[in-house]
């Protein structure tokens, strides 16, 4: 459901599309099947959860239904989240948030393969690491923001390339460092990078994402 809706709001990027990579992953040991969260450290409204590899879809729920009912008993709850597999389209998260009437900051990192370049740089060295944020409007829907801090997600390269179509300008450059408009580049060896949004602006919060 959680990517089939992702499809529905317009991103295929994080949607059906991502089943093939999925497969690959539990078939790699990385992705394990009917895995729930377990805790690690509880100091009431300071949670370290651990995903145990399990379906991020699932994962992200049950987190973030553990976090919305600490937030609510302590006023604010600080969550952590590792060793989760891919968690789809982050703002589904905080709408859940905003829908039990929270505000809610998401920062995340992703461990694997580095697929954007710090500024400046010419290769890869961390993930696309996105941030989102949702706060609750009385009478009408949420504002949400979801976003990469590459200038656009991996997945729409994917997108991109199964498409035939090239990606703008400013967002790739190839596995000798220059500038591309070639989607796989990001997809397929050999690889390039996906660059920063916002220059230095989007290493730093990339940066920070990671930290």
């Amino acid at each position: 459901g959680n990517l089939i809706e992702a499809n529905l709001r317009g991103h295929d990027s994080h949607g059906i599309g991502m089943l093939p990579r999925y497969a690959d992953a539990f078939l790699q040991g990385g992705l394990v099947p009917n895995a729930a969260i377990s805790t690690e450290l509880d100091a009431g409204a300071l949670l370290r959860l651990n995903g145990n590899r399990g379906f991020g879809q699932v994962i992200g729920a049950q987190a973030m239904a553990l976090g919305i009912s600490r937030a609510k008993k302590h006023g604010s709850c600080v969550l952590g989240l590792g060793n989760s597999h891919h968690l789809g389209r982050i703002g589904a998260w905080a709408e859940q948030a905003a829908d039990a009437g929270l505000v809610s900051m998401h920062f995340v990192n992703v461990i694997s393969r580095g697929i954007v370049a710090p500024f400046g740089g010419s290769d890869a060295r961390f993930g696309t690491n996105p941030f989102c944020a949702g706060v609750p409007l009385t009478g009408r829907p949420p504002v949400i923001l979801d976003f990469a801090t590459s200038m656009i997600a991996q997945g729409k390269t994917r997108v991109a390339m199964n498409k035939g179509e090239l990606v703008d300008e400013g967002c790739l450059i190839d596995d000798h460092g220059n500038p591309t408009r070639e989607p796989r580049f990001s997809v397929v060896p050999p690889l390039g990078a996906l660059l920063t949004f916002g220059g230095h602006k989007g290493y730093g919060m990339a940066a920070l994402c990671e930290l």
